[in-house]
C-alpha cells in the first residue's frame, strides 16, 4: 500500500523561511533608506539641521580605524554637558543604530525627540528603530507624524509604503504611499524607481505579513 507522504513540517518550514526573508528584505530597505539620509545630510551640510557632527566612517575598515566606541564615549560626555541639545542626541542615537543597537539608539531618540519635536529626521530614525524592536504600529505612527507635518516627505511615504507592505499586510495602503512617492516632484529617480519596483511585486498570495 502506497502512503501519501506528509508534506506539512516542510511547507511550515517553507511559510516560516518565506515570514523570515519578508522580515529581513523590510529591515533592509527601511536602513537603507537611514544610510542613505545619513549620507545624503553628510554630503549636504546646508540642509543638516544639526550643527558640529562627525563625519560618517567610510566602510569597515574606516569605522575600525576611527574607534566607534571612543566616539560615542566623547559622544556621551558631550551629552553630559550638553543635556538639552538635540543634534547630540540625534548623533548617538544614529551612532548606535549604525552598530544595529536599536533599544539603546530609542533612548537617546525619546531624548531628542522631547527636545524638539517636529524634526523630521529624528522622527524618520525613530519609525526606523521601532520597526526594528518589533513595533510596526508605533514606527507607522512615527512616520505619520513626519507626514501630519510635511505631506510632501517622500521619504517617510516610502517607508509608511513598505511597513504597510510587510509588516502590516494592506497592500492598498501601501500602494497608496508609493503611488504618491513615484508622483512626487522631490523624489529622487532611485527612490522613485525604488517604490515602483515595490508596487509591482505585491507580496504572493497566502504570504502572512512579518510579525
Amino acid at each position: 500500500m502506497t502512503t501519501i507522504p506528509d508534506n506539512t513540517a516542510q511547507d511550515d518550514g517553507k511559510n516560516a523561511l518565506i515570514g523570515r526573508s519578508v522580515a529581513a528584505l523590510m529591515g533592509l530597505a527601511l536602513v537603507a533608506m537611514f544610510v542613505s539620509s545619513f549620507l545624503y545630510r553628510a554630503e549636504n551640510p546646508s540642509r543638516v539641521v544639526r550643527t558640529d557632527t562627525p563625519a560618517m566612517p567610510q566602510g569597515m575598515g574606516g569605522m575600525a580605524d576611527s574607534g566607534p566606541m571612543k566616539e560615542i564615549m566623547e559622544l556621551m560626555q558631550r551629552q553630559k554637558e550638553e543635556p538639552d541639545n538635540p543634534a547630540v542626541q540625534l548623533e548617538l542615537a544614529e551612532r548606535f543604530m549604525m552598530m544595529g543597537a536599536y533599544d539603546r539608539a530609542l533612548i537617546f531618540l525619546d531624548k531628542a525627540a522631547g527636545l524638539d519635536p517636529d524634526n523630521p529626521q529624528i522622527l524618520n530614525d525613530k519609525g526606523i528603530a521601532l520597526y526594528n524592536t518589533g513595533k510596526a504600529e508605533e514606527a507607522k505612527a512615527a512616520f505619520e507624524a513626519i507626514l501630519a507635518k510635511n505631506e510632501a516627505d517622500f521619504r517617510a511615504r516610502f517607508n509608511l509604503g513598505l511597513l504597510y507592505k510587510y509588516a502590516l499586510g494592506d497592500m492598498d495602503k501601501a500602494a497608496e504611499q508609493l503611488r504618491a512617492v513615484m508622483d512626487s516632484p522631490a523624489a529622487d529617480e532611485r527612490t522613485k524607481s525604488q517604490a515602483k519596483s515595490e508596487l509591482e511585486s505585491p507580496p504572493e498570495a497566502g504570504d502572512k505579513p512579518a510579525k
